[in-house]
């Protein structure tokens, strides 16, 4: 059996594979169902968001006597939001919804590690560090579909 920190990091980097499946699509011109590169990618970016702000989510109820946390519950729904309009403009307005998903990242990201600094929080030792190595990829990503 894999001790859990293995296992978060594998399924961490593992979810990138569909970033790039769906970039290099992107690049290539190819559709599969009827879809582009983009509009996949986009989608999938868009659940991916949607599952870090149930984990925001989660961190907020965790701490919730803290008023940080407290507005992390209101920016995880506004994430998802974003998310769902950036699925609902990524059929005409690519750029604009890959431009929207990448924004969402890097605050979801920064709202998860003020959360934790603010309590204090590094178990597991490895998340943070993973966390911003896959927020750095995934943006990077996003950069280079925007720029195709």
């Amino acid at each position: 059996m894999q001790a859990p920190n293995t296992l978060m990091k594998r399924l961490g980097y593992l979810g990138l594979l569909p970033f790039v499946a769906t970039l290099l699509l992107a690049m290539t011109d190819i559709r599969l169902f009827h879809l582009s590169g983009q509009q996949m990618f986009i989608a999938y970016s868009a659940v991916i968001l949607s599952f870090l702000s149930g984990i925001l989510w989660g961190n907020a109820i965790d701490h919730i006597a803290h008023q940080l946390s407290r507005n992390a519950l209101i920016l995880s729904n506004l994430f998802v939001l974003l998310a769902w309009g950036a699925i609902l403009q990524g059929n005409k307005h690519e750029l604009t919804a890959a431009g929207l998903l990448a924004m969402g990242y890097l605050a979801i990201w920064f709202a998860e590690k003020l959360i934790r600094q603010t309590e204090r929080e590094n178990n597991p030792q490895e998340y943070q560090p993973l966390r911003s190595r896959l927020t750095v990829a995934v943006i990077l990503l996003h950069a280079v579909l925007m720029l195709t």
